[in-house]
């Protein structure tokens, strides 16, 4: 299912594609890669540093991300990263829709002539519909970077209109290989999509066991945890994340073990009503620790004993298999639930369906050497399969099929 190789760059000296080109002013110049995301949230960082030294390095190409850094980053040092361009994206509302749009993009593409563009394909963003027609104006090969998946109200529409705004893109990176089937069922030639299996940076659970390890310990004890099974949930509290239903099963999985407590992890717009309903329902076996700072989520799930997300799946559960914890989810559509297989990689419920929430629990509870056996293939799985590495890997195949495009097409 994931790529195997862990090395990246192997393919960078039979490229093909001349190491630099002509600028406007006459000087020579690596080409230039534009990835356009509106949020660059923390653990996408890695990523693009790891993609732009690859292609310095092996003197191919220039990277530059455009967006708007999220709070975070300043704990990795996004802020300092020189290849950063602040790009805002702005909302309007037309025909009681909200849509999103990209402050000078084209001001931007004129300016500086990127010689591939890559942007999060996005239904509502007036510029993922406008930015390829441009860019193909300009022979400036433009590829497409999302989910693909829709949880929206609008979903029905969205997905009527999904051949005729992906069509538009010359090739389409998705995260993994659910999204690839249904982009293909859309209509879309699979050779011309990628599956780059989205992850977080895992690196330093293998690097910074040690640490991590006693930073869990030093939370279990601050919260008085020491000597509990934590049964913990760590995403922003959204509504789509359902934190209510942990709450609403409350009653039931408290009676599974007296040493079970339940342990909510973030923050968000739900943090407030969350944290009165927890306080009301069971202040002594339920923790609401609101956001935590950057690196105590990788602590705070060392720190668990049990894994579970009811809802909107996120990249979080990547630490929890790299840290060989039992995982259990909902299972509902999307990309980054797909790694749990039942009974493989972790377990999975009926979304909704409280009886089977608990009924995972308790079976998880009750059979140790499973998780344990469970939880060793999984460390293994992300160690050597879904890697920075390996998405850097398939970036960068993406980059290098539009400098091979490009190759050839006079700059206009």
């Amino acid at each position: 299912m994931m790529p195997t190789t862990n090395h990246i760059g192997t393919e960078a000296a039979k490229s093909g594609h001349p190491a630099s080109v002509q600028s406007d002013n006459g000087r020579d110049r690596l080409p230039l890669v534009y990835i356009w995301q509106p949020s660059v949230f923390h653990y996408r960082v890695p990523v693009f540093d790891e993609l732009r030294a690859l292609g310095v390095s092996t003197n191919s190409y220039d990277l530059r991300v455009l967006g708007t850094l999220e709070p975070g980053n300043k704990a990795v040092g996004g802020d300092h990263r020189d290849y950063f361009i602040e790009s805002r994206e702005v909302s309007t509302t037309r025909a009681g829709i909200m849509w999103l749009h990209w402050e000078k993009w084209k001001e931007i593409i004129d300016r500086d002539r990127p010689d591939v563009v890559i942007i999060q394909a996005n239904l509502r963003s007036l510029s993922s519909w406008k930015i390829p027609t441009y860019c193909r104006k300009l022979g400036i090969p433009c590829y497409g970077w999302g989910k693909i998946n829709s949880f929206s109200k609008l979903a029905v529409v969205s997905n009527a209109v999904k051949p005729y705004f992906f069509k538009r893109f010359l090739g389409m990176v998705v995260y993994s290989q659910a999204s690839k089937r249904e982009l293909a069922a859309a209509g879309y030639p699979e050779s011309k999509i990628i599956v780059a299996q989205n992850t977080i940076d895992t690196r330093r659970i293998y690097s910074s066991a040690s640490q991590i390890k006693a930073r869990a310990a030093e939370l279990r004890a601050q919260h008085g945890l020491d000597g509990k099974i934590i049964l913990q949930c760590i995403g922003r509290m959204d509504p789509e994340k359902r934190h209510a239903d942990l709450l609403d099963a409350w009653p039931r999985l408290r009676e599974l073990d007296p040493r079970l407590v339940l342990v909510l992890v973030s923050g968000g717009p739900l943090l407030k009503d969350i944290k009165a309903r927890a306080n009301a329902l069971d202040p002594e076996r339920i923790v609401v620790t609101g956001r935590v700072p950057e690196g105590d989520d990788y602590s705070w799930i060392a720190a668990a004993d049990i894994c579970i997300y009811p809802g909107a799946v996120g990249l979080a559960i990547n630490q929890g298999l790299a840290l060989a914890k039992p995982t259990i989810i909902a299972d509902e559509w999307g990309a980054d639930g797909e790694l749990i297989e039942h009974g493989k990689t972790g377990y999975r419920y009926q979304r909704a369906n409280l009886a089977e929430l608990v009924k995972a629990v308790d079976h998880v509870l009750k059979n140790p050497e499973e998780t344990a056996r469970i939880g060793e293939s999984t460390r293994a799985l992300i160690r050597d399969h879904v890697t920075i590495e390996n998405y850097v890997s398939r970036l960068d195949e993406v980059v290098r099929r539009g400098l091979a495009a490009r190759k050839g097409v006079a700059r206009r």
